[in-house]
């Protein structure tokens, strides 16, 4: 199950980073009393926090040699949602850990224990310029306004409610906030920590992560992988909301598989979105999207697209590409989600296979054009094709699915739909026998 490798991939992250801090800490952390173990603990919350957001901030870059590792580049966002959440709340761990016992002191509830000879963090060393101490002052002061925007960051970017249009410009703010935490960490760790295993690691990291948020600020995310052309048809299918959009690339593109998606742009101020490409690849500069009205932005798009419109596309990302272990295949579509398998067809009918598949759609707003397409590539393909409309049929379950295909067991699940559909028909399926690694499942959530 795609999901699993995300959640394996948080808790190795989580583990490993523990793991080296807890080897990279004095032993008399543990038993000279508060002040020791809380310094250790401020140092940890903050290790943490740095290390989960160079791994966030790393994956925003859109490296794609990774992909494989995770799956796709969905489950990387899926990822980098989890280590920013992860990393604003050790964040504020770090700042409670740091400032609460300060407040004690000051209200006399503990005291403070008097610094050594020569402690004093503010005063030149004897060789010359140390920035571990001539700079500490400076970067523990800018670190109070960088936790805070952080935090409103991240509760920006997790509020569904705030336009995507504002998401995207307020998210790129991120990469100079991260600077500053890099520029904090990187002197208030001190030499000792440096000088110990964690150090290297947390150098690799932090170095990945500038260089990830230097691309961020200088809009370099995904540049060599762009290509342009223009709008070469448009059909609205209004029974059912649905936009097809045909794009002629005229620079250079490197192919996709079915299933793939694409960030494009058509201009103006809302930026690049991610779409599933809806055709084969046919060599012929080609693409083909439907897109379904189902916010502002996209519900907007029959208005403003015209033909020979300017657009930029850039990808190909994701791995929900057909290729699974097993000959026999089921596929599953909720709403738009059918579009993947949409290419999917064609390619079937482009590479003469007649595999054993079949393919349920699952719709609300039946559009009678829309699933005639459908259903004539099914037949060109020799795919199955079983059409439940919700209102006529009621919900496809898992129940409906297996008495239509009794040999579901030998089969790979492929997935694309409303995440609630999704676990009605996967965790059914895995109470019944169905190996996690027969789920795929496309998470397109990129917020």
């Amino acid at each position: 199950m795609d999901g699993s490798r995300t959640r394996l991939a948080f808790v190795a992250i989580a583990l490993i980073l523990t793991l080296l801090w807890f080897v990279s800490t004095p032993g008399d952390s543990w038993a000279g009393g508060f002040w020791p173990l809380r310094n250790a603990l401020v140092l940890y919350t903050g290790l943490m926090a740095i290390g989960f957001m160079s791994i966030a901030v790393i994956l925003a870059a859109r490296p794609v040699q990774f992909e494989g590792l995770l799956g796709g580049l969905d489950k990387f966002y899926r990822l980098h949602k989890w280590l920013g959440v992860g990393a604003t709340l050790f964040a504020i761990a770090h700042w409670l850990a740091e400032t609460l016992p300060r407040t004690m002191v000051r209200r006399g509830w503990i005291t403070r224990p008097s610094r050594p000879p020569g402690g004093d963090t503010g005063s030149m060393s004897a060789a010359g310029f140390d920035p571990f101490t001539d700079l500490h002052d400076v970067a523990a002061e800018v670190a109070g306004l960088a936790y805070l925007l952080l935090l409103v960051l991240v509760v920006l970017a997790l509020w569904r409610k705030f336009p995507y249009r504002h998401f995207f410009r307020v998210h790129r703010l991120l990469a100079p906030v991260y600077l500053v935490l890099v520029f904090h960490s990187v002197i208030l760790m001190g030499p000792e920590y440096w000088r110990s295993p964690i150090g290297p690691v947390m150098g690799v990291l932090m170095a990945g992560g500038s260089i990830a948020a230097a691309i961020s600020i200088f809009h370099r995310i995904g540049r060599a992988r762009q290509a342009v052309g223009s709008i070469e048809t448009l059909e609205l299918y209004e029974d059912n909301a649905v936009l097809d959009v045909v794009v002629r690339l005229t620079t250079a593109w490197p192919g996709h598989r079915a299933g793939q998606f694409a960030f494009v742009n058509f201009g103006g101020l809302e930026g690049a979105h991610p779409f599933t490409i809806a055709s084969a690849w046919h060599r012929d500069g080609r693409l083909a999207f439907s897109i379904k009205g189902l916010g502002d932005y996209t519900r907007s798009l029959p208005e403003h697209l015209f033909p020979g419109q300017a657009v930029t596309i850039e990808g190909p990302y994701g791995r929900f590409d057909f290729r699974g272990a097993r000959e026999r295949q089921i596929w599953i579509g909720g709403g738009i989600g059918i579009t993947p398998f949409i290419a999917g067809l064609q390619q079937l009918i482009d590479e003469g296979r007649k595999g054993p598949v079949d393919l349920f759609y699952s719709t609300r707003a039946p559009s009678e054009p829309f699933i005639r397409n459908i259903r004539e590539l099914a037949d060109r393909a020799g795919v199955s094709f079983h059409l439940t409309v919700e209102q006529r049929d009621g919900f496809l379950t898992f129940d409906r699915i297996e008495t239509t295909v009794p040999a579901w067991k030998e089969a790979d699940l492929w997935f694309c739909g409303p995440v609630r559909f999704a676990d009605a028909i996967r965790e059914p399926a895995m109470r019944r026998g169905l190996a996690p690694s027969q789920f795929h499942q496309e998470l397109f959530e990129m917020r």
